[in-house]
């Protein structure tokens, strides 16, 4: 199974190019040097450009690093939170402590930043080499990028190709070196944990259909109590026959086949609908079970599901890899040497302006 660890140095809203591990067969830093200022910029602009914006054990990093990472995200989160913050999104408060949604940003891609860097700077301490196959690939996908994003948000970001390359080159670097730290890590994994049973749940909505724009029709309350006494018919029935999955079907209904864990911890099943199957004897029926959805009936159909059970130890094995990895940078960062220039950052100021380039 593969080591997905980019969830612990690369924060998920950053991801701009789906890394998938592995190293380039370039020198990021000497290709990041190279990439430092694009043609079209002035000698004064290219200066200013080549800032530093903070070290990392020495290691600079660029107000033109700072800027494309910021840029990037910040039309990320624009995307993501405009229509529901409006236009003064970046001056909303994200915290008790005063902090706004523009603090936050600043702070993510700050430590996006560093993560990047002290992977990449422990390398050569994991054996992480070059691989020229990785290369093409993030030559292509650098191409790609450049094809992908509006010209206007390009050249805000300060983005051409060979810079976007450096930085591919960089994240992907740091990716190989996440997933190296845990290479020889094998995490034990308790089996009452992975534990699976097996469920049948059938959920009969109460708010509404969707059109096909999207939007919520909210059913009649005649029909919310039609499927109401529908859910209750259905329970009876079922523990008639011994099959929620056929009455459903029956019904016109869509049966779920899942599993339980012995807790709903990441489980991403309906909670109140899981905490009634683990009441039940395998076959046994749960009355309708309320919740804001709608009328949920589940069945216990097996005290062990072996796909189920193999599917969660591999998915609590990754996330104990995450967490090694985790304390493995936690320990980077805590004797690292991080300086940070502040009136170099904010030099990139955060407003609500890339909708207005696009």
């Amino acid at each position: 199974m593969k080591k997905k660890l980019t969830a612990v140095l690369l924060v998920s809203c950053l991801l701009l190019w789906g890394c998938a591990g592995g190293a380039p067969d370039a020198d990021p830093g000497a290709a990041a040097e190279a990439a430092q200022a694009s043609p079209e910029q002035t000698d004064t602009e290219r200066s200013n450009m080549e800032q530093t914006a903070l070290t990392v054990n020495g290691e600079a990093v660029s107000l033109r690093v700072w800027n494309f990472y910021l840029r990037m995200n910040q039309m990320l989160w624009e995307k993501q939170y405009l229509e529901t913050y409006g236009d003064d999104m970046w001056s909303r408060e994200a915290g008790e402590d005063g902090t706004t949604l523009a603090d936050r940003l600043k702070e993510e891609v700050l430590d996006h930043i560093c993560g990047i860097c002290l992977a990449c700077q422990h390398a050569e301490e994991y054996g992480v080499l070059p691989d020229e196959e990785k290369t093409e690939e993030i030559r292509r996908r650098s191409e790609e990028f450049m094809e992908t994003y509006h010209e206007a948000l390009l050249e805000y970001a300060g983005a051409d190709e060979e810079f976007v390359f450096a930085m591919l080159s960089r994240q992907e670097l740091s990716a190989a070196v996440a997933e190296a730290t845990v290479a020889d890590y094998e995490p034990e994994i308790a089996e009452e944990d992975a534990h699976r049973e097996g469920i049948c749940y059938v959920l009969l909505s109460t708010t509404g259909l969707k059109d096909a724009e999207g939007n919520l029709e909210p059913f009649s309350q005649e029909e919310v109590e039609r499927r109401t006494l529908l859910a209750k018919e259905l329970s009876e029935r079922a523990r008639e026959s011994g099959s929620l999955k056929e009455e459903a079907e029956a019904e016109g209904l869509t049966p779920i086949e899942a599993t339980m864990g012995k807790t709903n911890e990441g489980d991403g099943h309906e909670p109140r609908m899981l905490d009634a199957a683990r009441l039940l004897a395998v076959g046994e029926v749960s009355d309708p079970v309320w919740t804001e959805e709608g009328w949920f009936v589940v069945q216990h159909t097996s005290d062990y599901d072996a796909e189920g059970t193999e599917y969660w130890r591999a998915h609590l094995t990754e996330q104990a890899w995450e967490e090694e990895c985790g304390r493995i940078m936690e320990m980077w960062e805590e004797t690292a040497e991080i300086t940070v220039y502040e009136e170099v950052l904010d030099q990139a100021d955060v407003k609500i302006v890339l909708k207005e380039l696009l």
